[in-house]
């Protein structure tokens, strides 16, 4: 062994020493005791702009390298989304970087499947298995076929992975992951590009189950927008009214939080709506395709005291919000995934943005704009995912090719993801961690960690204009992993024909820089140091076209189940999103905004429905529903209605590492239902029964949070 291996070696020995309690004071994560031979000045740091891939915003980020070592992430000033700033997740890319449980060679199934043995295997190796299983899937052969889930792509990742799939010929490409933006599909607008929303210059906002604050769609971008929105003009001060029967960290920032009854949020927007309709001149519901009278009858029925009924939510505060409504221009209307996510959730979609047409706010200053699709993009529907699940199921697939999605953690057990994947003989997972999904893989494919890629971020919202920004690899790769886009370049080359005509590009930096730069070395150097391409100016936006709102169903009646007589609400955490984050010790002791919480999962319960069922503040309860139970801390929280609780998506991982492996629960285990509302993969609420178990909950927080929200002021 040479003396720098041994080195390296030993360094990374003492960082997972140091790491070895997740709760006793503070830890480290020592990248090498060796700089890179090639390594920078000794003592002189460089700051590289690149792009943050942690969730679908796409911010701008700059990262700070020294001796040949990232040490800092900070926001980049000249990206048009984020503006400089930048959210906890996007700062701990350096400790995905330096993670000691990183996937550092290709590896080969030894033992069952599930059981995480595996023996390290050469990348010819690897590419040649791969090869023999693809070779077979010629364009117009008969038998089966291959499958490639990724999370969605756009760009040139995505115009890449189109022409691999017809090189190979019957390879599906499935895009496809729980919180992805493609239940936008369903909107209103019927508008395939990005949405950007005027908060900075609207006066009145509204939000039904947006938590733009928390996680909703590119929460740095709207982060600064509301802060403009609240405190950039010196006599304005914009106002702001929540609706949704959880306080998160949006709603606690809202100036009146109105708790509505989980699937009700809708018929507040028909009451708003109601008021509105006389206001609107026809010509303008005209041009949407919408007939005047047809409105007038369908919001008829939702006067503010039949609202104040379906919703819970006192009479008195509905008017309040709708004389706002009515009365302050611009405004603004924003509908988010918890409503989306309801039995009817494309109708109520529909319903509440129906709002921002009748308040003339469509394409106009503090309002919504709809910007042109300038990067097309594949993500796939819940439908979609549902056949492909069908064909694994089926017995249909020779091979199932998995990049940057954990559907064995992210999908719940109806739908039989797991018992799918025995039915498949080749499974090959690209990562950058033993997370569950890669547990069940044959083969395992290191991954590149962010800071050490080329690629591309294009925003998922936000952006008026051609706006993409240039991911730069800062680092050299530590380990013996390799980015997915060049996988599937070196796949192509070694399948040759067809496949090797279609991917003709040496490597995926080389494809970049002849897409952006048109070869052009001094181009593409200015765009790497600003960090992408961005507009100078807004761009147009696309024209409305015409709608359909449909009829939304009124919720069932409010009489509960006696078996299961609470409503569970499981949301995205603002630390972990979707559950990827959760190998990120930062993030793990990241405190909840609202709880304080840290180190695991809590069941939020209102103070009254935890008397009742005598539970105390830190029990160990256990939830139950059709689908089965889990065990997890009460936190008593009265900024909840007393029909629901609420936990937070992120833990209950079984691998993606030490920090993750274990900790918390899993609530998706708890729906049974294979099909959701709106593309998500559970219904906004469950049925469930909650129980004491205990004193032993074993909560840790980092604080009291009591006094942001006292109940006396939550008008619950």
């Amino acid at each position: 062994m040479k003396r720098r291996t041994f080195l390296q070696l030993s360094g990374m020995a003492a960082a997972g020493s140091a790491l070895a309690g997740c709760r006793k004071g503070n830890e480290k994560l020592i990248p090498f005791l060796v700089p890179p031979e090639d390594g920078a000045t000794p003592g002189i740091a460089d700051w590289y702009a690149s792009a943050c891939r942690q969730c679908p915003a796409g911010c701008g980020i700059l990262v700070k390298v020294s001796a040949g070592r990232a040490r800092k992430v900070e926001g980049n000033p000249r990206h048009p989304i984020n503006r400089g700033k930048l959210c906890p997740r996007g700062q701990s890319l350096v400790q995905e970087l330096y993670h000691p449980d990183r996937l550092r060679t290709p590896l080969k199934r030894s033992g069952p499947r599930g059981s995480g043995q595996f023996v390290q295997i050469s990348w010819e190796e690897a590419l040649a298995t791969l090869a023999d299983r693809l070779r077979p899937l010629a364009p117009g052969d008969a038998g089966k076929s291959a499958v490639l889930w990724t999370p969605p792509l756009q760009g040139y990742l995505a115009e890449l992975v189109a022409r691999f799939g017809q090189g190979v010929g019957r390879l599906q490409h499935l895009a496809w992951e729980p919180f992805a933006p493609e239940w936008r599909r369903q909107s209103l607008y019927g508008h395939q590009g990005l949405i950007d929303y005027d908060i900075e210059n609207t006066q009145y906002l509204v939000s039904f189950g947006a938590d733009f604050i928390d996680s909703h769609l590119s929460p740095v971008r709207f982060n600064y927008a509301f802060g403009r929105m609240r405190q950039e003009r010196p006599t304005v001060r914009g106002r702001f009214t929540y609706v949704g029967p959880r306080l998160s960290l949006t709603a606690a920032s809202a100036d009146r939080w109105l708790p509505a009854r989980p699937g009700t949020e809708w018929t507040i927007a028909m009451a708003m709506a109601k008021r509105l309709l006389p206001q609107v001149e026809p010509r303008v519901l005209a041009a949407a395709g919408l007939d005047t009278a047809e409105l007038a009858r369908l919001t008829e029925p939702y006067s503010v005291a039949v609202v104040a009924e379906l919703t819970g939510v006192r009479a008195t505060d509905i008017e309040a919000a709708v004389a706002k409504l009515v009365a302050i221009r611009p405004a603004l209307v924003i509908a988010g995934e918890m409503l989306v996510a309801q039995r009817n959730g494309p109708e109520a979609l529909r319903a509440v943005e129906l709002l921002n047409l009748l308040l003339g706010s469509v394409n106009t200053p503090g309002g919504v704009y709809l910007t042109r699709p300038e990067a097309p993009g594949n993500d796939s529907s819940l439908a979609e995912l549902q056949q492909t699940l069908a064909t694994l199921q089926a017995g249909n697939c020779d091979l199932l090719l998995l990049q940057g999605v954990n559907p064995t953690y992210n999908l719940p057990p109806g739908f039989g993801f797991t018992e799918a994947l025995a039915q498949v003989p080749l499974v090959v997972s690209c990562a950058t961690f033993l997370d569950d999904t890669v547990r069940f893989a044959d083969l395992v494919l290191p991954d590149h960690a962010n800071l050490e890629s080329w690629g591309e971020a294009i925003p998922s919202a936000g952006a008026r204009g051609h706006t993409v920004g240039l991911l730069q690899g800062v680092v050299k790769p530590l380990h013996d992993s390799r980015s997915f886009p060049d996988l599937l370049i070196a796949l192509a080359q070694t399948l040759g024909g067809a496949t090797g005509a279609a991917v003709s590009e040496k490597s995926f930096l080389e494809g970049l820089q002849q897409r952006h730069a048109a070869g052009n070395p001094a181009r593409w150097n200015e765009l790497l140091a600003q960090g992408g391409i961005f507009p100078a100016e807004a761009a147009p936006p696309e024209p409305l076209r015409q709608v359909s709102l449909g009829r939304p169903e009124l919720p069932p009646a409010a009489d509960a189940d006696p078996d299961f007589p609470l409503q569970l609400q499981i949301y995205p955490s603002s630390a972990f999103h979707d559950g990827h984050g959760a190998a990120l010790p930062w993030l793990q002791q990241l405190p909840d905004p609202m709880t304080t919480a840290v180190w695991g999962s809590w069941l939020e319960i209102n103070p009254q429905t935890a008397a009742r069922l005598g539970i105390a503040h830190g029990d160990l309860v256990e939830v139950g529903s059709a689908a089965g139970t889990v065990q997890l801390p009460a936190f008593l929280y009265p900024g909840i209605r007393p029909e629901v609780v609420a936990t937070p998506l992120g833990q209950g991982h079984q691998g993606l590492g030490r920090y993750a492996d274990g900790r918390g629960v899993n609530p998706l285990q708890l729906s049974s239902a294979p099909e959701g509302g709106g593309g998500f993969p559970v219904p906004g609420t469950i049925p469930v029964r909650v129980r004491r178990l205990s004193e032993a909950g074993e909560l840790v927080t980092a604080g009291h949070p009591e006094g942001s929200y006292r109940r006396e002021l939550l008008g619950i």
